[in-house]
């Protein structure tokens, strides 16, 4: 493990713990001691996010941990059953529970005929992946137990409707990316949301996903999701990245492709016009300035390909791309590491125009012009007012309006 004077990459558990807390009506249940489900719900507060599902811990005392007892869990699950009365409750193992081997499935297995409501075990402690792995996989178990059928609801057609599939809580500015979405989907497709996985829906919205006519994947993470609800409900689904002008049109021309839906041609044009109208004033800005025009981009995967994609339409070199978790990625071009020492160096040597990162990399010592966080963790910011986005046409407005407020 690399040394660290911040934090360290949050891990899966965290993931999941941040992916099902933004579902209404859920109920997570950690067996573990308190404290450390207490620490994963006060993380949700600096997100941003606000927990919807209700989340409890059994607890744990020596005698739990050296005889490998499961009384505790038993009687938690049988108690928020008959007093809560859910329809789904998560069973999850903490990382002490999992240490000592504790089997939450089988507990589950031999609970699941005295409880009225469907216990899905995770098995997830946060020893193999990091957050980003937890997401992918909430949202894969979800979709897997919590769906149902058209079938199962007894209506035959589609509502011509959309999901979206990966606005989480632990991605930062989800509820301006996700509202200018949702506007961009009414004023050019005249189409409403379906169910929104995960910020914000309820355990009613998603079991009704089935009548969406089309999955919307705004992060690398759903995508398994998208493709096994295209498998099993016949969904089709669209993962392109809105971040620029040329994106969100690509993104506009995907969608009118996979579904035939209608488009507003005058309204897309106003759209896409709002945006080449002041396009040319950020090139303009900086086509006699002498100084650095670099910029460096710090955060998760979707957000380091969008915003790069994003400032080299508006004339702008990427210095530095780093992915700050654990994934794949085809960009050899791209850093992908958690490591903060590296990260320290660049940034105290580096003279740039724009540094847009996540609230840890802002906080180390650096040299630009303008910083803007973009990413995950965050040490102080507090949003609230959800119409400053980053992706679609306003985002590429609220991107100019910064870049030409910059002061050389």
């Amino acid at each position: 493990m690399s040394v660290y004077k911040y934090f360290p990459v949050a891990n899966d558990r965290m993931g999941m713990i941040w992916t099902l807390s933004s579902i209404e009506g859920a109920c997570i249940i950690e067996f573990g001691p308190a404290g450390t489900t207490h620490y994963g719900i006060e993380v949700v507060g600096s997100l941003n996010g606000d927990d919807k599902a209700k989340i409890y811990s059994t607890h744990m005392d020596q005698s739990d941990i050296t005889f490998g007892k499961y009384d505790r869990l038993e009687k938690s699950i049988l108690e928020v059953d008959e007093n809560m009365k859910p329809k789904y409750i998560f069973v999850m193992a903490s990382s002490v529970s999992s240490v000592i081997g504790a089997d939450v499935s089988s507990v589950c297995t031999m609970l699941e005929d005295k409880v009225s409501a469907n216990l899905i075990p995770i098995t997830t402690a946060g020893f193999k992946d990091d957050y980003n792995g937890g997401v992918e996989n909430a949202l894969m178990m979800i979709v897997k137990n919590m769906v149902k059928s058209r079938e199962e609801l007894n209506i035959e057609e589609s509502n011509q409707r959309y999901n979206i599939i990966g606005s989480n809580i632990d991605k930062y500015n989800f509820l301006s990316d996700v509202n200018e979405l949702e506007r961009m989907m009414d004023v050019i497709f005249d189409k409403k949301v379906n169910t929104t996985f995960t910020a914000y829906t309820s355990v009613e919205q998603i079991e009704r996903a089935s009548l969406a006519s089309l999955n919307i994947v705004i992060r690398k993470e759903g995508l398994k999701a998208a493709k096994f609800m295209e498998k099993k409900f016949g969904i089709p689904y669209v993962y392109v990245n809105m971040y620029g002008l040329k994106n969100s049109i690509k993104f506009i021309d995907t969608v009118k492709n996979i579904t035939s839906w209608d488009v507003n041609e005058e309204n897309l044009n106003k759209e896409i016009q709002s945006v080449k109208n002041h396009i040319f004033g950020v090139k303009r800005k900086f086509y006699f300035y002498e100084g650095c025009k670099n910029a460096a981009i710090f955060g998760d995967y979707d957000t380091v390909i969008g915003m790069s994609d994003l400032l080299e339409e508006l004339g702008i070199s990427i210095d530095r791309k780093q992915i700050l978790y654990k994934t794949s990625c085809e960009d050899d071009s791209i850093i992908v590491s958690s490591e903060e020492l590296p990260r320290m160096k660049y940034l105290k040597e580096a003279e740039l125009l724009l540094l847009l990162a996540d609230g840890v990399t802002l906080d180390m010592k650096h040299n630009s012009k303008f910083d803007l966080q973009v990413s995950n963790p965050n040490l102080h910011r507090i949003n609230i007012y959800p119409s400053t986005p980053y992706m679609g046409f306003r985002g590429c407005l609220w991107m100019i309006e910064n870049i030409l407020n910059i002061r050389l």
